[in-house]
């Protein structure tokens, strides 16, 4: 019988993975910030749903994977937190602009 032990060369690029999807979601949620602003100061016409739509699907999957390292996990709920924050607010904004009244982005208190 045969007893599978794990490549350690697995685990590295496991780990490896992690860190490229963590600075990917980074840099696109940092760019995700910049195109929502763009859009709700009318410099864009309509939203950046197809970002939105990849960094909600990067958050989703890792989120599913098994991040192992303390400081990795603390980064990605850091990541994940204030994209759920980000997405709430820009909903808000959405739906206030479509039912024509002041959001959070109008300026107005």
């Amino acid at each position: 019988m045969m007893v599978h032990r794990p490549d350690p060369d697995d685990t590295r690029s496991t780990l490896a993975g992690i860190e490229r999807d963590l600075h990917t979601l980074k840099t696109d949620l940092e760019q995700l910030e910049l195109e929502y602003q763009l859009f709700f100061t009318g410099q864009r016409k309509r939203p950046p749903t197809a970002l939105r739509a990849r960094v909600e699907g990067l958050v989703r999957r890792l989120d599913r994977a098994s991040i192992s390292g303390s400081g990795d996990r603390f980064r990605f709920s850091t990541l994940q937190h204030r994209f759920r924050t980000f997405a709430n607010l820009w909903d808000r904004g959405l739906r206030a602009r479509e039912e024509g009244r002041p959001g959070p982005f109008s300026g107005q208190a």
